[in-house]
């Protein structure tokens, strides 16, 4: 199935960054995922936000039918 026009889509099989192997006395910096280099979207700050207090109501079956 092609790719749906507008919608990003990366291939896995692309190794266009190398692995870098730190020399003597060169620290060691992890590589970036491919992920890690596209900035999250609104509504995930958002959700991580809610997700961070925790939801202590009681959700037990009383609803108002």
């Amino acid at each position: 199935m092609p790719p749906i026009e507008g919608f990003a889509v990366s291939d896995h099989n692309d190794h266009s960054s190398h692995e870098h192997i730190p020399g003597p006395g060169e620290a060691t910096i992890p590589e970036l995922e491919d992920d890690e280099t596209i900035a999250p979207r609104p509504e995930e700050e958002i959700a991580d936000a809610l997700r961070a207090k925790p939801d202590l109501e009681d959700h037990s079956g009383h609803h108002s039918d």
